[in-house]
């Protein structure tokens, strides 16, 4: 099918249409015109070639109810768009075909001046005359059936019914017939595009082809972003049916070891830079000197997945850093540790989380409160803040790793008080030796090779 930008403006001005149906009804016609199943308003039709009324007289003008008890099947062309043409010749012997139980009206845009001689040439071609009766220059008609896309059918029972919206492959003898004897054929709409897009910009970016409500997997990569503040969060969004990771202002280091922390251990006091050039890995500047290092070295990332593949969002993660920084190699191994291990101590599972949407995560020296988090939010943020004097990483290893809400009151520095307020939940804090992630990072010798 041939995309037609005019349409879009036709569509447009329909909005706030009103006509008026047979029985004084008022249609509200919007942008999305008549549907299937709705009653067509009794309009008069003008600009019309090659019709002949009831008595066999030649007319311009005919009123829509004057087909009534026939299966009437608008054809919305034009004479740029080659399936529309092809067309003619199948119409012209289904018409003949079903005589008066059918009736043919081509609509277009186009005036009398372009469409009246391209179909004598045409006619002329193919050595043959086809009775379709056509209207030259409509726009009512494409107010009351808006659509971008050409051929464009639009099925009308003989009681002003609009039976199907459809493309061209719907249009078939079996079809005809179960509209004529009322058993119908479970027509689809077509699909139209109505949605305004600029193909030489990116998708859903400023609404460009959607607000992205649609969107089931993405993954994203810029560079800085003014006025962001440098932050990683990770929540469930659109009622708990997909989980989102978002990074803002970040350098290389922080996003591979957010990467490569499992959903047990961070690996942020495992981790060995290994590279020739680290100043663009990480920078100990402050202040505006902070700022100028990230203008020129942080990147921002996001990724959203659907829920079934939460449990793979770090795989999908660290896969995407390869891809985007193929010049460093990323190697990870597990050794015995010694950790403070997050476990539980019963089956009741009282942590798991009641709310859907919104994720919320508020952790200070006095509690924590958690809604929609995760536990993994917990042990990092006791491992990298309130616990770190203890000098073993806190990892979490009550084997859930699904969305969980904790309203904890006690010191975050203490672990004793910390397991009073997770006893309420079914959960301790242990000592335990477990294998924990650590990870190195490598120039990749092969990167000049494969580039």
């Amino acid at each position: 099918m041939k995309k037609t930008t005019i349409y879009i403006v036709l569509a447009l001005l329909c909005l706030n249409f009103w006509v008026r149906a047979q029985d004084n009804k008022a249609v509200d016609v919007t942008l999305k015109g008549i549907q299937i199943g709705q009653k067509v308003p009794d309009i008069t039709i003008t600009n019309l070639h090659n019709y002949r009324d009831v008595n066999g007289k030649t007319s311009t003008t005919t009123k829509l109810s004057d087909f009534k008890g026939k299966l009437l099947i608008l054809d919305f062309w034009a004479t740029w768009c080659s399936p529309c043409i092809a067309m003619i010749p199948k119409m012209d012997s289904l018409q003949k075909a079903f005589g008066d139980k059918i009736q043919f009206v081509s609509v277009t845009y186009q005036t009398e001046k372009e469409v009246l001689p391209f179909l004598a040439k045409f006619e002329k071609q193919q050595d043959k005359h086809y009775d379709l009766p056509v209207v030259t220059n409509s726009k009512e008609m494409h107010k009351l059936f808006p659509h971008t896309t050409l051929p464009h059918y639009v099925w009308i029972d003989g009681s002003g019914f609009v039976r199907g919206i459809t493309g061209s492959a719907e249009l078939t003898e079996v079809n005809i017939n179960k509209i004529i004897d009322g058993s119908g054929f479970g027509m689809v709409k077509k699909e139209d595009f109505a949605v305004k897009f600029d193909d030489t910009k990116p998708l859903f970016i400023n609404g460009n082809g959607g607000d992205g409500s649609e969107i089931k997997f993405s993954s994203t990569l810029s560079g800085y972003l003014e006025g962001f503040h440098p932050e990683i969060s990770a929540n469930w969004i659109n009622n708990g049916n997909a989980f989102k990771i978002r990074a803002t202002n970040q350098s290389l280091l922080s996003l591979f070891k957010y990467a490569y922390s499992s959903g047990i251990a961070s690996v942020e006091h495992n981790t060995s830079l290994m590279v020739a050039e680290k100043d663009i890995w990480t920078s100990k500047a402050k202040g505006e000197k902070m700022r100028e290092w990230r203008r020129l070295n942080a990147y921002s990332y996001e990724i959203v997945v659907p829920k079934i593949y939460f449990s793979q969002m770090l795989l999908y993660l660290q896969q995407d850093l390869a891809r985007m920084f193929p010049m460093f190699l990323a190697e990870v191994r597990k050794d015995p540790t010694d950790v403070l291990a997050l476990v539980r101590i019963d089956k009741k599972n009282a942590y798991v989380s009641k709310h859907q949407g919104q994720h919320s995560a508020s952790i200070n020296v006095n509690g924590a409160a958690l809604k929609n988090s995760n536990f993994y939010t917990l042990t990092h943020r006791l491992d990298l803040i309130f616990l770190q004097q203890l000098g073993k990483p806190v990892v979490n290893d009550t084997g859930y790793d699904g969305p969980v809400d904790l309203d904890l009151r006690a010191n975050m520095g203490n672990v004793d008080a910390i397991n009073v307020a997770l006893a309420a939940y079914g959960l301790k804090l242990v000592e335990k030796r477990l294998p924990v992630v650590s990870l190195t990072i490598k120039d990749n010798p092969t990167y000049e090779v494969a580039r």
